[in-house]
């Protein structure tokens, strides 16, 4: 996956090249085709005319329920408004909007089952829905293993910060300000950018036939901006749950200045280098770490780093990652797809490897508490953290560079692909921005690198910064690496 994809609804875009390193697990069998896009795969189903209320989403959730013979059942409804506008060469070139509202529906009959969908929610087609689901489970085969759907017995918490009227609301002329502002700096500048400004709402309900009852409701909007020269390029991003509170003005600016900055760049010896990673580029390491090993699926079958060093050192001291769908500047949400609460799980304190995450069906199979990370069923991944916060360090960003006689500060990461899964080999390239510091200072602009380097590795030489910046659903801070190897340039 092309690194610096916004990530659809709450799952985010899932790496293909991670997906493909991992054993294929159990899942329920379901209809091929599906009638609507797989729940598996994103939860960006789009709202649809008079059905935008708590009232009218739980009212298609009892309706499956009534309608189900299954011995279990769960119906999950999610509605979203989803706005986007494009733009390059300083001018806007695609303004969209997308509303829908998608119903799934899990049947259990015994230890079998089965997921059908649909996006057509009267009363005849919730009914077909279900009576889908429940044929494709009586067709399907046991899993022994499968421990019947959750209870909704404990509350989940409350994030009054989650939904923005605003943000919601905003409309295409808004999203247009805010590239003619982008556009403007780049005028100044005598560069042009492309890139993206959207805005969101989503809401999500749950319930299954053993009692649970979740709602959730939504805001999101980003700003992606790439400053483009004769020679060189420029990013920056910018994520908030409340549209007005992102600077396209600013952001543009720190865009256009690493355009300049990185003008005429000079090629770089391959090798290892004392290397800064900002907070675009770093977030897609931790990414990496999340899809490949925090889940418990991974760590069952052996594949994950995390596997056999539970309360072993991993990492350097100075890191502490969990994952917190609670935090200020995140987009998580309180519950996961089977509508259980989602628990805030320290995965490495201070280097050492503490926990993953865990779901109904994995929680059950290993004897853990279920840390209400599920995804909706039916997906071949597991349960996974989707909010990772990486703890800030004690130095400013500034001090880091300082400290670095002869080194290289990067971006962005780009077209991150997995090598050895185990050991956390990526491999990689820079983009939009690559620097060398010499002396404590940034001097000059660099041709991108492509690096080899095993995540977990480079964590154990490493110094954080202290302040936290969201970078797609992850939060994260600026990273010093010691010894980084890139190995090969390019010719741009």
């Amino acid at each position: 996956m092309p690194s610096g994809t916004r990530p659809l609804g709450w799952l985010g875009a899932l790496p293909i090249a991670a997906r493909g390193s991992r054993c294929k697990p159990r899942g329920p069998a379901r209809e091929l085709p599906p009638p609507v896009s797989a729940m598996s795969r994103s939860v960006s189903a789009m709202m649809v005319e008079g059905l935008d209320t708590r009232s009218e989403l739980e009212s298609v959730l009892s309706k499956a329920l009534e309608a189900s013979k299954a011995d279990e059942t769960e119906a999950l409804v999610a509605a979203s408004d989803h706005s986007l506008t494009r733009f390059t060469h300083n001018a806007i070139h695609e303004s969209v909007n997308e509303r829908n509202c998608q119903l799934s529906v899990r049947a259990v009959v015994g230890k079998r089952t089965g997921v059908a969908a649909t996006n057509k929610l009267d009363a005849e087609n919730v009914a077909a829905v279900v009576r889908r689901a429940h044929d494709i489970a009586l067709l399907s085969t046991d899993d022994e293993q499968f421990p019947g759907l959750p209870y909704g017995s404990t509350q989940a918490a409350d994030l009054p910060d989650a939904f923005d009227p605003a943000t919601a609301s905003a409309s295409a002329d808004m999203r247009a300000a805010a590239v003619a502002q982008i556009a403007a700096v780049m005028r100044v500048h005598n560069l042009y950018a492309a890139g993206y400004v959207s805005t969101q709402s989503d809401a999500i309900a749950i319930a299954n036939s053993k009692g649970t009852r979740r709602y959730y409701q939504g805001s999101d909007s980003a700003i992606n901006i790439k400053a483009i020269g004769p020679d060189s390029s420029g990013f920056a991003e910018g994520f908030s749950r409340k549209f007005s509170s992102l600077n396209p003005s600013a952001l543009a600016e720190g865009a256009a200045k690493k355009a300049r900055d990185s003008a005429n760049p000079r090629a770089l010896e391959p090798g290892a280098y004392t290397v800064v990673f900002e907070p675009p580029a770093f977030r897609e390491f931790i990414g990496y770490l999340s899809w490949i090993g925090f889940g418990a699926q991974p760590f069952d079958e052996g594949s994950s780093f995390m596997a056999g060093n539970i309360g072993s050192k991993i990492v350097g001291d100075e890191v502490t990652i969990r994952d917190d769908f609670s935090h200020p500047l995140g987009d998580g949400m309180p519950f996961d797809f089977e509508g259980v609460p989602r628990q805030q799980v320290t995965l490495v304190d201070k280097g050492v490897a503490r926990n993953v995450v865990y779901d109904s069906y994995y929680a059950a199979k290993l004897g853990h508490v279920n840390t209400g990370h599920a995804l909706p069923a039916p997906n071949s991944e597991g349960p996974l953290p989707l909010n990772i916060v990486v703890e800030p360090g004690t130095t400013s960003e500034e001090d880091l560079i300082k400290d670095v006689k002869h080194g290289v500060l990067v971006s962005r990461s780009w077209y991150i692909r997995l090598v050895d899964q185990k050991q956390t080999i990526i491999t990689g390239m820079t983009r939009d921005g690559l620097f060398l510091i010499e002396r404590g200072r940034v001097t000059r602009g660099l041709k991108n690198m492509r690096f080899n380097e095993s995540i977990i590795g480079a964590l154990g030489r490493c110094r954080l910064a202290n302040k936290l910046v969201r970078s797609e659903n992850h939060v994260v801070p600026t990273v010093r690496i010691d010894d980084f190897h890139f190995s090969s340039g390019t010719e741009f």
